[in-house]
């Protein structure tokens, strides 16, 4: 099978440059039906991809409900076990279980404490996670259609391809 440029090539050479006349009209029909066929693998090729990534992304939100029902259930035993242990140890050839002592921090006001950490520039730097501000685009993208302006931001005509 050809490649796409080839018969691009031998389309142009069906005609005249000079003169716009068509100099083989059968191969010419030929050769378009070819490329026809050829632009439509392409375009189902796309398809089989699009449906694949549609798979594996229904395949890993499958898989990543399945890990958190585990991580539930694995927390739900183990507080069990636990219980059923009360405060004894239990050591066998295949496992050591024992309970160990320690500690976390409890925020009791989230949004006092944080107000507390920002008065001072050293609390705010050593307790604080500042997050880099995120520009929502398709919000902007709303703004701009309606006719606001903004000094750095426009709109943009792009070119899409939809297959279906």
């Amino acid at each position: 099978m050809r490649a796409l440029y080839d018969i691009d090539q031998e389309i142009l050479d069906c005609i005249d440059m000079e003169s716009g006349e068509i100099l083989d009209s059968a191969k010419l029909d030929a050769l378009q039906m070819e490329r026809e066929e050829k632009l439509e693998g392409v375009a189902l090729w796309v398809k089989d991809m699009r449906a694949e990534a549609e798979a594996v992304k229904a395949e890993a939100d499958k898989l990543t409900a399945r890990k958190k029902a585990l991580d539930n259930r694995i927390e739900s035993v183990k507080a069990w076990l636990l219980e059923a242990l009360g405060g004894d140890k239990l050591k066998t050839a295949r496992c050591n279980v024992y309970q160990m002592r320690t500690q976390k921090a409890v925020i009791d006001d989230e949004q006092a404490l944080v107000d507390m950490f920002l008065t001072s520039d050293a609390m705010k730097e050593k307790y604080l996670r500042i997050k880099e501000p995120e520009i929502d685009k398709n919000a902007l993208k709303e703004s701009l259609k309606k006719g606001i302006q903004f000094e750095f931001a426009h709109l943009e005509e792009t070119e899409s391809i939809v297959i279906r």
